[in-house]
C-alpha cells in the first residue's frame, strides 16, 4: 500500500469527522447568556463604584479625636471599665456551672 492510498483511506475513516456539539452551534443560546450575565456584573460594579464616589469621606485622624473624646466621656458609666456592683448585674457571668460527667 503507498503512502497516499494510507491517506486517502485515513480521511475516509469515521474518526476523522468533525463532531459539533450544541454548545458551539449557533443555535446555542448560553455564549448570549454570558455576555448579558457579564454585562449585568460590569453595570452593577460600575453604580456599586460611583455610590463609592458620592459618599462623603472624614478623615481618619478626625474620626479617632471623635472616638477617644467618646470613650472618655463615657468611661465612668461603663461597667467594663468600671466592673458591676454585684456579680448577678453581670450579663456575661456563666448562668451555671461547668460540670464534666
Amino acid at each position: 500500500m503507498s503512502a497516499q492510498q494510507i491517506n486517502n483511506s485515513a480521511s475516509n475513516h469515521p474518526s476523522n469527522h468533525r463532531i459539533v456539539d450544541n454548545f458551539s452551534s449557533s443555535r446555542s443560546y448560553a455564549p448570549e447568556y454570558h455576555v448579558q450575565s457579564v454585562y449585568t456584573n460590569q453595570r452593577r460594579l460600575c453604580e456599586h463604584l460611583r455610590e463609592e464616589a458620592r459618599r462623603e469621606r472624614t478623615k481618619v485622624s478626625i474620626v479617632c479625636k471623635d472616638l477617644v473624646r467618646y470613650v472618655t466621656d463615657h468611661q465612668s458609666s461603663d461597667a467594663l471599665v468600671v466592673g458591676f456592683q454585684s456579680p448577678k448585674d453581670n450579663p456575661f457571668r456563666d448562668k451555671q456551672q461547668c460540670s464534666l460527667l
